[in-house]
């Protein structure tokens, strides 16, 4: 039996589900654990059965004490992601780190740097649809040629979220675009995985906050865009928090337009393939999926806990994770390219501005 790899987690709240994953996985065990209060060091260390000499309030001290650590996966609000970053990758371990990557494009780069500064470390971003098995399927059959040349890409997402202000205004209601920050990314390297991770040459955004959401304060419940991805794919975007009378959900509902026909997928659900105006399931639930461990690795993983087992075998292989730091950069350059966009209304080349 091959020893586990041994993960320290900072953060307890968005770190729980790291710590859940860790708990139940073949490859990795529960190292220890970061947090500001000794109430959240306790709760989280009685419910993953964490040894008190192992649970810290200070980053910098777990890396000195905390013995043989192989990964530490860093969950906490955005603006503390480069600055703990920094100090896993300084260390030598092994970096997982939460989305979006960092507050701005010099860090994300600094980032960049300091793990290529550690020959065989690895570092992957918590993009947790990449994860998701029929996005896989329909990633996968996309990568296959099963539409031809991707030429057009249209994806929608809306809900109407407002969440309680005592509980959530904590940190989603103080990010500086609500839905890009939190939700926006997830969709926009969603976007990027049925691409075939092509990056964004150029695009044209806004963001908005309808005038009938509750809470006034809050900026970019709702954002859309026009892209335009390296060989020529156009993509049309749209994701919002605060549309009434039409749920979705935030996996949203994506049309992949190829030069042979169509792959379709609804919010959660199957796949579809429509071609010479007949529909085709390509899903968990057709013909398709009756072989699907024989061309998707770790099918009994989803989410997390797939990113979880990737990253391992990553690490063990020395070969680069699903959601690689080096290639999630050009989902984190879309973002904040969409974030100038909206600010400064006009095109934005991506190329130019966040050359990765």
């Amino acid at each position: 039996m091959k020893e586990k790899l041994r993960l320290l987690v900072v953060g307890t709240r968005f770190g729980s589900i790291y710590l859940d994953a860790a708990q139940k996985s073949p490859s990795w065990e529960i190292a220890g654990v970061v947090a500001k209060t000794k109430a959240s060091l306790d709760e989280a260390g009685q419910k993953y059965s964490i040894d008190e000499k192992n649970r810290y309030f200070d980053l910098k001290i777990a890396l000195q004490k905390c013995k043989d650590v192989d990964a530490v996966a860093i969950a906490v609000p955005n603006e503390m992601h480069h600055p703990l970053a920094k100090m896993v990758l300084d260390a030598g371990k092994h970096l997982i780190l939460e989305k979006p990557i960092t507050e701005t494009w010099e860090q994300a780069i600094d980032l960049v740097k300091r793990l290529d500064a550690q020959p065989g470390k690895k570092a992957m971003v918590g993009q947790t649809l990449r994860g998701e098995i029929n996005l896989r399927m329909m990633e996968y059959h996309l990568r296959q040629g099963i539409i031809g040349r991707i030429e057009q890409i249209l994806f929608e997402s809306h809900w109407n979220w407002v969440g309680n202000p005592k509980i959530d205004r904590n940190w989603r209601f103080r990010l500086p675009d609500m839905m890009l920050d939190d939700i926006g990314i997830h969709q926009i390297d969603t976007i990027r995985m049925l691409s075939g991770n092509k990056k964004c040459k150029e695009l044209v955004a806004a963001t908005w906050t309808p005038q009938s959401y509750p809470v006034q304060q809050v900026t970019g419940t709702s954002a859309s865009g026009t892209w335009i991805l390296d060989d020529n794919i156009r993509v049309s975007y749209f994701g919002s928090m605060s549309c009434k009378g039409h749920d979705i959900g935030w996996y949203g509902r994506v049309h992949v337009f190829g030069e042979k026909g169509c792959l379709y997928r609804d919010s959660e659900g199957q796949p579809y393939l429509f071609e010479d105006g007949k529909k085709e399931g390509i899903g968990l639930d057709d013909k398709y999926g009756e072989n699907v461990d024989e061309y998707l690795p770790l099918i009994d993983f989803s989410k997390t806990a797939y990113l979880l087992e990737d990253f391992a075998q990553a690490i063990t292989d020395d070969r680069s994770p699903v959601t690689d730091l080096h290639d999630n950069i050009n989902s984190h350059a879309i973002l904040l390219a969409i974030k100038r966009s909206a600010r400064d209304r006009q095109w934005i080349n991506v190329h130019n501005v966040f050359p990765s």
